[in-house]
Formats: structure tokens, sequence, C-alpha cells
């Protein structure tokens, strides 16, 4: 259960943070240097003394785990890995949001990739992902083999924006956008969905991204799918989209998942309010501004109106106002 909205850590094993013990808490104002307390935390769990508690100190944060790859499979400028590895790491990353950074451990690159987590619930002890071969990051997994060593870290449970939404929606109507990249995670979305006893329709923009690569993630976990365009010639919703949303509205949807960019995302948030559905919940992919997962190299930090520094990769925030 996600007990906090602000911060996807918050009373967690790796709570308080390295953004605690520098004042940087997104939780905390006390820690933050104030003399009061204004927290917006409901869980009942105080971060200034949990710091206390723990010396003033950061708790250890993620480990870096050595994997067996057990499985691959190569697709067109893809491949899909299921990995084996420690209990406590997947009972934590098989949730809706949760991803691992990855890299290999013969490679000579010290970079890792954020890879959100695809898994079905028989293959126990393993998760899957699926990595684009796009650059320097991705690069070195083109010759991995089953057998070889996968250093991941995590977990970490940002990769989605909403995810109360969807941990709330039980046996209802859901409807998943999807384009590019943004398809990846939000097959695991679905079919978390559909564990929950909704019905869910997933609609996938073509679009320049590989059909191989979309027919490859879709069959993989067997999911039944309609082409549709998101956006039309001019960058706008395109007519079949905003008449699909509609359609779902008013036949009484009542979530719908935006696996896209977060251009995609506000448009779709901005047309549901046009039309008056604001009751129609969203959750989005938050893998446009992943960087370092832990709040700190500031790649995906946003300044509100207000002077508060978001930390996208930390925050839950709400999807119709990024």
């Amino acid at each position: 259960m996600i007990i906090n909205g602000l911060c996807a850590d918050y009373g967690s094993r790796y709570c308080p943070c390295i953004l605690a013990e520098t004042g940087g808490c997104v939780v905390c104002s006390q820690v933050n240097g104030k003399d009061f307390c204004d927290c917006k935390a409901s869980g009942g769990i105080c971060v200034k003394e949990e710091l206390l508690r723990n010396g003033g100190k950061a708790r250890p944060g993620r480990e870096t785990y050595a994997c067996e790859v057990t499985t691959v499979m190569h697709g067109e400028g893809l491949v899909f890995l299921r990995v084996q590895v420690p209990p406590m790491l997947e009972s934590e990353v098989k949730r809706p949001g949760g991803f691992v950074f990855v890299r290999r451990q013969d490679a000579s690159s010290w970079y890792d990739v954020p890879i959100s987590v695809q898994y079905e619930e028989m293959n126990v002890g393993t998760i899957g992902m699926t990595i684009l071969l796009r650059g320097v990051k991705t690069l070195p997994f083109r010759e991995i083999a089953a057998g070889d060593t996968l250093l991941v870290r995590g977990p970490y449970m940002n990769g989605l924006l909403g995810l109360q939404q969807l941990e709330m929606q039980q046996a209802g109507r859901c409807l998943v956008l999807a384009k590019g990249i943004g398809l990846l995670p939000s097959v695991s979305v679905a079919r978390y969905l559909q564990s929950r006893r909704n019905e869910v329709a997933v609609c996938v923009d073509e679009g320049g991204f590989p059909a191989s690569i979309q027919k490859f993630c879709l069959d993989l976990f067997e999911l039944s799918y309609e082409p549709l365009t998101l956006l039309d010639a001019e960058g706008r919703l395109s007519v079949e989209v905003r008449r699909r949303i509609e359609r779902f509205a008013t036949d009484g949807g009542e979530l719908i998942h935006v696996g896209a960019s977060e251009y995609v995302i506000r448009l779709v948030a901005d047309y549901l309010a046009s039309i008056g559905r604001l009751d129609v919940r969203l959750s989005a992919c938050n893998n446009a501004r992943m960087c370092c997962g832990e709040g700190v190299c500031g790649a995906c930090t946003e300044v509100t109106a207000d002077k508060r520094v978001i930390h996208h990769c930390k925050e839950q925030v709400n999807v119709r106002k990024i």
C-alpha cells in the first residue's frame, strides 16, 4: 500500500533517505530547517524522529545484487531478460510502479539503466524486463546470454504516477493508452488491473515504434489490443482518441492509464477536463525524467509555482498537473 502520496519511499526501510540527511526531505519540514511541523505525512511516521534515532544519518540505500540471467529472448532492436532475484527484491518490485537499475557485470561502463519490471505471477523467484537497444547504456546488453550475471539495483517504486488510483481500482472498466516506449511498463499495468477483476481495453499507437517490438511485448503477456493514433498531424489529440475517451467515460469507464510522453499525458488530462469528466481517474508512466531514482542528481526536479522543488523520481504528483 502507498501510505503517503508525497514520497514513494516514505515509511519504507529506505526512510529517512539521503535527502533527509542533507535537509531536502520531500515530506518533513523540520528536517528541512523549519521551526514547526507542516508535513503532510499520513502514515503515522515522523521522519525527523526516525532520523534522530538513526544518529542523524540516512538509512542504507538500495543494494546492488549480482543476479543470474535465466532467459534471453531477442527481438528487433530489443532483448527480453528474465533474471533470478532475491525474494525480498522480488516481492517489493513486483508491484505497480516497480523498477530497477541494471547493468552488465562484465561491461566496462559503470552506467546503469532504469528498467520497468514486467512479470507474471507464476514465474516465482524471477523478474522480467525488456531493454531497447538504443544507446551507450543499453547496447552492452546486445550480446547477453543465459547464465550471464546482471547487476540489479533496487527496488524503486515510483515508475508510475497515480499509484493510489491504480490500487483502489477494482471490478470496473479501464482504458490503457500506450505509445512508443511507454508500452513497456503499461503491459504490467494492464495485467495488474486485470488481476483486480477489471475489464481492460488496451489501445496502442503503432506510430514509428517498431511493430515487431509491440507484437513481442503484447504477445509475451497475452494482451490483445486495438491500434489507435493518439496525435494528429498538428500534435493534438486525434479525433479517434477523443471519441474513444468520450465513449469510454460515457459508458461508465473509471480509470485511464496513459503510457506515453508527458505531452500526451497532459493532453489526455486536459481533454477529460474539457468534457467535464474529472470523475475519470488517471494514472501514467513516469519514465520521462527518470535518472538516478534517489532525488539526488536533479535531472528530474521541477520548481512549482509556490517555489517548491519536486523530485519526480520520488514524489507522487497529481497526474492532471504534471
